[in-house]
């Protein structure tokens, strides 16, 4: 009986897991492969140029993946709780959208970010602003 329920105590617990959480979670998956992405680049063996340009694309994306986090860690005190799942939507599709864009290569055409998270923000203006029938 011990044992059972030893071992659904860790689904009991992610059923308990708010959006908040379950998106920090996919943060730090984002994180973890844009980590192994560099270290990648940094032991391959081409050109120091074509090193520091694929580095200098990671960092960009890694400046997303910070925005995103800011942005996140904002909903929950300056969203209306109604635009609230919306902007978890946001900061999801930009959490894979990343994850996405992490193996292309600097020119490659990249996955665009929601029209929401502008400019590297999460955009509340138009999030919160009331729709058109």
């Amino acid at each position: 009986m011990r044992l059972t329920l030893f071992l659904a105590l860790p689904l009991l617990l992610a059923a308990c897991a708010t959006r908040y959480d379950e998106l920090k979670s996919e943060s730090y998956r984002v994180e973890t492969a844009l980590t192994k992405e560099q270290a990648l680049v940094l032991n391959t063996d081409k050109s120091a140029a074509d090193r520091q340009q694929r580095l200098d694309y990671l960092s960009q994306l890694r400046t997303t993946l910070s925005a995103a986090n800011i942005g996140l860690s904002t909903v929950k005190y300056v969203v209306p709780a109604d635009k609230q799942p919306l902007a978890y939507d946001v900061i999801q599709e930009v959490y894979g959208t990343i994850k996405w864009n992490i193996p292309l290569g600097p020119s490659d055409p990249k996955k665009q970010l929601p029209q929401l998270f502008k400019n590297n923000q999460l955009n509340i203006s138009e999030l919160t602003a009331p729709s058109n029938p």
